[in-house]
């Protein structure tokens, strides 16, 4: 409902991710920062005993950053090879979480996304230098 209309038409994996943060971006804007996560959402609201309800929560989450993961593996050398693939996923799907809260409440839709993006431009030129440091490693 939500990856395939945000990456139609967008092939290069990286822009993929953000392509899907453009898409939370816009309805951000459309709701004038009303629009929110239900599972995020519920997620915040949810009490430790409800375990069943946790473990479906963290499913959803799960396919989320393994659908992020695959963009970032289909990346391959262009970011650095010490860079966990599943971390950085984590870290992309806690930014959109993070990033629709903090739209609702400080009413700014553009700052986690935008230091995620100067991070990924950093961990890019550090794997293209990596590369000229070791060509062919």
């Amino acid at each position: 409902m939500l990856l395939e209309p945000a990456w139609r038409g967008v092939d290069d994996p990286i822009e993929r991710v953000f392509a899907l943060l453009a898409r939370y971006r816009r309805s951000l804007v459309e709701t004038e920062c009303t629009y929110g996560c239900p599972i995020g959402s519920l997620a915040l609201e949810l009490h430790e005993p409800d375990l069943p309800v946790r473990e479906r929560i963290a499913a959803n989450f799960a396919i989320w950053a393994q659908a992020i993961r695959e963009c970032l593996e289909d990346a391959g050398d262009r970011l650095p090879p010490q860079c966990d693939r599943a971390e950085l996923a984590a870290f992309v799907l806690t930014t959109m979480e993070g990033g629709v809260m903090q739209a609702r409440t400080y009413r700014d839709v553009d700052s986690a996304v935008r230091q995620l993006r100067a991070y990924f431009e950093y961990l890019l030129r550090d794997a293209q230098a990596d590369e000229c440091a070791h060509p062919g490693t």
